[in-house]
């Protein structure tokens, strides 16, 4: 069976670490001029960037991998004298953009989350077929980003191949 969904790597999207007290999180709001996300697992965009809430504490930043270089040094020099962590990540995660009518049926037979629960504007991470995946809700039921460690790119590649049915399991 294969469904409605087209599933594409995200080779151009930059991911910036970043921890922080309260005070870092105002410089960090400063210095790229948006307020962040208040909660966790929520997220706040805009144009060319996007900001993902892990923790209390805890958020990645998201732009275009040629504005990776500038992002980190703004948000570097914005906290250079505070108690935070600026850290470039792009190498060590790997995303995948799932987007069509069924996205939420494929993700599904992997995340160990009830998609139904989140909605746009939200994040999560958790189990996903087999290794940890952080999940963005880009559009409710219809466009997800995923993001696992670079190292599992290969195994997710070929398991959502098999899950949207484009991929048979014997002719892996």
């Amino acid at each position: 069976m294969s469904y409605q969904v087209e599933i594409s790597a995200l080779s151009d999207t930059a991911l910036i670490n970043l921890r922080g007290t309260k005070t870092a999180l105002g410089n960090f709001e400063s210095a790229l001029e948006m307020e962040f996300p208040k909660s966790a697992q929520a997220v706040c965009s805009r144009e060319g960037i996007t900001v993902l809430s892990l923790a209390p504490d805890h958020w990645w930043v998201r732009t275009a991998i040629q504005n990776e270089e500038q992002m980190f040094d703004t948000l570097a020099e914005a906290v250079a004298a505070e108690h935070a962590a600026v850290t470039v990540v792009t190498d060590h995660f790997s995303g995948f953009s799932i987007v069509g009518a069924e996205a939420s049926l494929v993700l599904r037979q992997g995340l160990s989350l009830d998609l139904r629960r989140l909605t746009s504007g939200q994040c999560t991470r958790g189990s996903f077929a087999r290794c940890g995946g952080t999940l963005q809700v880009v559009h409710d039921r219809h466009h997800y980003d995923l993001f696992v460690e670079a190292s599992y790119t290969d195994y997710i590649s070929t398991w959502f191949g098999v899950a949207s049915g484009t991929v048979s399991e014997r002719g892996r």
